[in-house]
């Protein structure tokens, strides 16, 4: 696999539109602490495609892990930004490209399974789809896919901004 180095900055605000379960939307602000070059942590496969992450992780309760960070997509070169939370009631994966021209997430057909186990959040066979429509239910199918995240430190709560 190819290894990418991304230079975080101030990251724009990343909104996730929909939870899995049809609940609130996530939205949050990625901003990194410091320009400090970091190593992808995560991959997100949606169809034919891999993306790769720079992800911060979160605890924010017993079990739960948000993982949040950005990329770059690998056909179109746009930035993207991507949201992780593995929650017990409430799992989610949402990648966005560009500035919102497309937003992946899991179908709202089928449930999100992810698990935590070892410091990986990681999850198979999620039936993505693009510009879900919260109200018809309903997005472009985009393919199967999954996602792994690998965490080796963590920050207290939530990210800034999250759920605002």
């Amino acid at each position: 696999m190819r290894r990418l180095v991304v230079a975080l900055g101030v990251v724009a605000a990343l909104v996730a539109p929909a939870c899995s379960r049809g609940g609130s939307k996530p939205s949050l602000d990625a901003r990194a602490s410091s320009t400090t070059v970091r190593e992808p942590n995560a991959t997100i496969v949606i169809g034919g495609t891999t993306y790769v992450f720079v992800m911060t992780c979160y605890a924010p309760g017993a079990g739960a892990v948000v993982a949040v960070g950005t990329g770059t997509d690998p056909v179109s070169s746009r930035p993207t930004r991507a949201l992780v939370q593995a929650f017990f009631n409430d799992p989610y994966v949402g990648v966005t490209v560009g500035d919102k021209e497309s937003v992946f997430e899991p179908t709202l057909a089928e449930p999100v399974e992810l698990t935590f186990q070892d410091n990986v959040v990681h999850g198979a066979d999620i039936t993505f789809v693009r510009n879900l429509d919260i109200a018809a239910r309903v997005g472009e199918p985009a393919g199967l896919g999954s996602v792994t995240v690998t965490c080796t430190d963590y920050h207290a709560g939530l990210p800034p901004g999250y759920g605002s």
